[in-house]
């Protein structure tokens, strides 16, 4: 009988032991997929309150209902779906009316904004006014939020956590997320307490099919694989070369090295002539070491390495500790945008560890640049009157019939942003209005 005994609660305790280890991993499971939610709305919020920003600072730049309408719509169309972002975060006992309140004032003016007849009732000097004091609020709120997503990547902050302090009823001490949104809820009530009013450089690609056009000598898989070791800067091991599927645009081998420390990357590269497309490397850096004039430097050097002849950089950005950069043809005195080529530098070693060469390559061919019709002098007459004008050159760009538009291109600011505005050489359009970053702002070429 004691055996026996035995033998029941042995098999009672293994029993037990699986049931609460199987409740265990279905726990673990359900909260993995909550901590991936509640990161997935943060970084949404973060990215679309980047945009509103943006877009807010574009309108204040632009003179023309065609470009400002659907900038308004944008911001409307973003605030709604950075509502909805915060409404998937456990918030709990974090304050963040003011905040909403922001948004929905931000909505609500950019709607009743957008909505009405522009060219008839052009924004008054009040309303102006008012757009100002968004952006500058929304200025305040992006800064914020990224000091915040900062904290939660480089500490590796669980939302769990605060979800689960919020079902307590409990405050977290030294939380780095609960500091950040209350400094972002103190910046929001700042400016709904003083205003009394009421009221993104990318170019446009021609189809892949263009890339039919490229002219050149078919390549082997070992050309393929020694072109694609030349690119990752050290000695590297080729351990995959595989042809594009059937029904590509045009032919192309993928290349995969590693590196002696383990380093991954991956490459196009036609099959005919053998043109990159695109450059990866598979790696986090490190803490930054070198500024991002530096990284852009080695960026440059890296290109004029591999033939990209007569490329000036006309964009710059810094995500986390890696130097974005885009660079483009220059032909005499105009830039050529739809030849523009986008790298990626780290900034702990200054390695170059991405190449985005596919629209050069599409838009790539012999141009003969026209004589404006406009003088510089006439073009500026179209800008916008509060922007002060820093710099003029010429350009050609892409406009909306993925047609080549000869421009002057104006760097301007209007005291609280600085902007990159496009008038139309031969009508006078304002062809497209860009913000620039603290970053680009100074450029030169």
């Amino acid at each position: 009988m004691r055996t026996f005994l035995t033998a029941a609660m042995a098999v009672l305790l293994v029993v037990t032991a699986v049931w609460g280890f199987s409740q265990y991993q279905q726990k673990q499971a359900m909260m993995i997929e909550a901590e991936n939610g509640y990161q997935q709305a943060f970084h949404e919020l973060v990215y679309q309150v980047d945009v509103i920003h943006d877009r807010t600072g574009e309108a204040l730049a632009m003179n023309s209902k065609a470009n400002l309408t659907p900038a308004l719509t944008d911001v409307w169309r973003l605030t709604s779906e950075a509502n909805n972002a915060i409404s998937r975060l456990p918030l709990g006992f974090m304050p963040f009316s003011k905040t909403e309140e922001f948004l929905g004032a931000s909505g609500d003016f950019t709607y009743k904004t957008a909505v009405r007849d522009l060219d008839t009732e052009p924004l008054s000097d009040k309303e102006y006014e008012h757009l100002e004091s968004l952006y500058k609020q929304a200025t305040d709120i992006q800064k914020e939020l990224r000091t915040v997503q900062m904290s939660v990547l480089d500490q590796n902050l669980r939302w769990t956590d605060v979800a689960h302090a919020a079902a307590d009823g409990e405050e977290p001490k030294d939380n780095s997320v609960i500091d950040g949104f209350n400094n972002l809820e103190k910046k929001s009530s700042e400016f709904s307490e003083t205003d009394t009013f009421q009221a993104t450089q990318v170019e446009k690609s021609v189809s892949d099919d263009a890339l039919k056009k490229l002219t050149g000598p078919a390549i082997t898989k070992k050309e393929a694989a020694e072109k694609a070791k030349d690119y990752f800067q050290v000695d590297a091991e080729v351990t995959s070369v595989e042809s594009s599927l059937k029904g590509a645009a045009v032919p192309f081998y993928n290349v995969s090295v590693t590196g002696q420390n383990g380093e991954e990357a991956t490459m196009d590269i036609t099959k005919k002539g053998g043109y990159p497309l695109t450059f990866t490397v598979n790696t986090t850096p490190g803490k930054s070491r070198i500024s991002l004039h530096a990284a852009s430097e080695k960026a440059a050097a890296f290109l004029k390495k591999h033939g990209f002849e007569g490329m000036v950089e006309t964009n710059s950005a810094q995500y986390d500790h890696t130097g974005v950069f885009t660079f483009t043809k220059k032909i005499d005195d105009t830039l050529i945008y739809p030849e523009s080529v986008t790298v990626k530098t780290a900034l702990d070693t200054g390695t170059v560890t991405g190449l985005e060469a596919q629209n050069y390559w599409k838009n790539k061919k012999d141009r003969k640049i026209p004589e404006p019709a406009l003088t510089e002098e006439q073009a500026k007459k179209e800008l916008h009157p509060k922007l002060t004008i820093m710099e003029t050159r010429k350009a050609i760009v892409t406009n909306n019939e993925m047609k080549d538009v000869a421009c002057y291109e104006f760097l301007a600011e209007n005291g609280t942003a600085s902007y990159r505005v496009f008038i139309n050489a031969e009508n006078g359009n304002e062809e497209r209005i860009e913000k620039l970053s603290e970053a680009e702002a100074g450029y030169g070429a």
